[in-house]
């Protein structure tokens, strides 16, 4: 019985994906879904016996299927192409290794090329100032930055 999609609700709804994805058997659930899913199939018995049972159904013809065996002449051709395949695996292994160990080195390169043109030149100190050895120009010096200019100071003007 197919319900119309307006009165499904959101728990059947949860409860029909997981019928389809982990089969008809509550046990085989995720445990994080088990008690609400187990609590709807509890509140509508027969809806949840209709849907397990067609769940269970599904179970007993997937594990009654088998894969058929594979032919004499097709165990023989995967067994003989299979040297060939390793060995072409292997040589695009190394290929692909020489390829990036390259890459890499061409990287390193470029970046000690490269690096002495993108950091700051080195800094270097300055020479030291050479000061006066007499108190009186010492103390000029050390008030120069304060005092105004004579022509400044008599008109009252600042710079």
């Amino acid at each position: 019985m197919t319900l119309h999609p307006d009165s499904v609700t959101a728990e059947e709804a949860r409860v029909r994906q997981l019928a389809e994805a982990f089969g008809g058997d509550p046990a085989r659930w995720p445990e994080a879904d088990r008690p609400g899913a187990e609590a709807w199939i509890a509140a509508h018995p027969a809806e949840a016996r209709r849907l397990l049972d067609d769940a269970r159904s599904l179970d007993r013809l997937l594990l009654a299927w088998e894969a058929p065996r594979p032919t004499a002449a097709v165990t023989t051709w995967v067994q003989a192409a299979a040297p060939v395949q390793v060995r072409q695996s292997l040589r695009r292994s190394w290929v692909m290794t020489l390829t990036g160990g390259a890459a890499l080195a061409a990287a390193c390169l470029a970046g000690i090329i490269a690096a002495p043109r993108l950091v700051d030149p080195v800094v270097r100190p300055a020479a030291a100032p050479v000061y006066a050895s007499d108190p009186d120009s010492i103390l000029a010096e050390a008030l120069a930055p304060w005092e105004a200019p004579v022509a400044e100071s008599a008109t009252g003007a600042r710079s």
